[in-house]
């Protein structure tokens, strides 16, 4: 499981060092589909914290609430985002990835694998395994690809 988060870490690491580099004057401009690279940050920040969210709740004893479709999730975590500025978006981006790695790097070996809704089989092993893949596969090509 440490494993896992060490992954996790090092992608975001990685995902990082790219955003560093992304040219100021193209932060802005559409690269994604449809958003730009403040709004791809906002994306990330707000599923980070939704899981450290579900993680909170899950130590507590506690069903957390279910966030519903995947695509009104991320409809809602942009308008919630849509009035930062880069500094704002990149701060909070930060802060979330930080307290995912902390509120995973607490969370007892028992609860793991321990389902967050009795309906659903989302456990937070599963979850990190999806937000680590998310970050590697989806969002980093895509910056890397934008920097070319």
């Amino acid at each position: 499981m440490n494993r896992l988060l060490e992954e996790f870490k090092k992608v975001r690491e990685d995902f990082i060092e790219i955003i560093n580099k992304f040219p100021v004057n193209k932060r802005e401009e559409v690269l994604f589909d449809k958003w730009n690279l403040r709004q791809v940050l906002a994306h990330m920040q707000r599923w980070d914290n939704c899981l450290s969210d579900n993680v909170d709740y899950l130590k507590q004893g506690k069903e957390p609430p279910f966030y519903g479709k995947v695509n009104d999730f991320n409809a809602v975590s942009q308008d919630l985002c849509k009035d930062w500025d880069w500094n704002k978006t990149y701060e909070e981006f930060l802060k979330g990835g930080e307290r995912l790695i902390k509120t995973y790097k607490s969370l007892p070996e028992n609860l793991w694998n321990q389902r967050f809704w009795k309906d659903k089989n989302s456990t937070p092993l599963k979850f990190l395994k999806i937000v680590t893949n998310h970050y590697k596969e989806e969002h980093l090509p895509l910056l890397k690809g934008a920097l070319k």
